[in-house]
């Protein structure tokens, strides 16, 4: 008798679920059988997920959500209350930007947002989280960080602040919420050939356009940071939030999974 994950039944909200990394994570959740309500930026975005997400077979929804301000959360999670008929069973949050310039190259000021967004972006939308499911007495939080916020790589230094503090964030929300027997944990995707490492490549091939040049150069610098010598993928990453939303990890919670092929080790 093989083991799958049934999600059926259950209510997913998925913040940062318009594209990308929180695009595979809602669909995936999706497959599952879970009801999945995203939020998002961009609205033109956020809509064609849910489309991918009904063609599913399960509900899905969409509202607009800036995670680094609060009274755009509040209101996030009112609407996704209504969705999930007053009960929301997993949250995810995915929300989070870059900054790819050195510390030496930019001034505090300018990297402040990095912060508000995936700092306190993530404490916004865990807290909201809480609220709701202390009240359930269960639930699951997974939050998205990387890396770099668990191991320190010489460079995105704004970048790499905010996902330790993502983690530290995480696993005192992980303590809060354990008398409730609600899990929080987050998970560390490794190297996935997104937008933040185009904008690396650009720094590395002098911003050359010539396609071989640049995945001659990401292969190549997969190879010396990554054990397993391959980049992960965004489904990587969402069988991961798969696993630990499920009843698998019913006694995981304060921990950080690394999806990364061995970089951290």
């Amino acid at each position: 008798m093989s083991i799958q994950i049934d999600l059926k039944g259950r209510a997913a909200v998925v913040a940062g679920g318009g594209r990308g990394l929180g695009q595979a994570i809602a669909l995936t959740l999706a497959k599952a059988g879970a009801d999945v309500f995203i939020g998002n930026r961009k609205e033109e975005e956020g809509l064609a997920v849910v489309k991918e997400i009904e063609a599913l077979g399960v509900k899905g929804a969409y509202h607009f959500l800036d995670v680094a301000k609060d009274e755009t959360v509040q209101e996030f999670f009112k609407q996704a209350l209504q969705f999930a008929d007053n009960k929301i069973d997993i949250v995810v949050n995915n929300a989070g930007i870059i900054e790819t310039r050195a510390m030496m190259d930019i001034a505090g000021e300018e990297a402040h947002k990095v912060y508000e967004v995936n700092a306190m972006g993530l404490a916004n939308v865990v807290r909201a989280a809480l609220k709701q499911m202390i009240v359930q007495e269960e639930g699951k939080i997974v939050t998205i960080s990387s890396i770099a916020g668990i191991s320190a790589m010489g460079m995105l230094e704004h970048y790499s602040a905010s996902k330790y503090a993502a983690v530290a964030l995480t696993k005192n929300a992980a303590i809060q919420a354990a008398k409730y027997h609600i899990n929080v944990n987050a998970v560390a995707p490794g190297i996935i050939r997104t937008k933040m490492w185009e904008e690396i490549l650009d720094m590395m091939t002098d911003a050359s356009e010539e396609t071989r040049k640049r995945d001659d150069t990401f292969d190549n610098a997969i190879k010396d940071i990554v054990p397993f010598g391959v980049p992960q993928t965004e489904q990587d990453i969402a069988n991961a939030v798969l696993f630990l939303v499920s009843d698998l990890a019913k006694e995981i919670t304060g921990q950080v999974l690394a999806v990364d092929g061995g970089t951290t080790i």
